[in-house]
């Protein structure tokens, strides 16, 4: 656990760490639909860039993003063991 913010991880570095092969934009883009909000895909990409800096509504949508992917692979995992079991 980070315990000063020089250790606080980046949005981009949450979202590398979760590989190639995800959408987390899309995904956050369709948080922020469902909130009533309409941002194009690169102003994401900008708050991205500036970690959340310049749009606080945009950072907790990616937030929540990078937290559902997460769960669901942790989801994925523990079904993967139980059925190896």
């Amino acid at each position: 656990m980070p315990n000063s913010f020089s250790e606080t991880p980046t949005l981009q570095g949450l979202i590398r760490s979760l590989g190639n092969k995800t959408d987390i934009v899309g995904k956050a883009q369709q948080i922020l639909v469902d909130q009533g909000h309409t941002f194009a895909r690169s102003t994401i990409y900008s708050t991205i860039q500036r970690n959340g800096a310049n749009n606080a509504v945009i950072e907790a949508a990616l937030l929540d993003a990078v937290a559902a992917e997460k769960k669901q692979r942790a989801d994925l995992d523990a079904r993967r063991q139980a059925l190896s079991e």
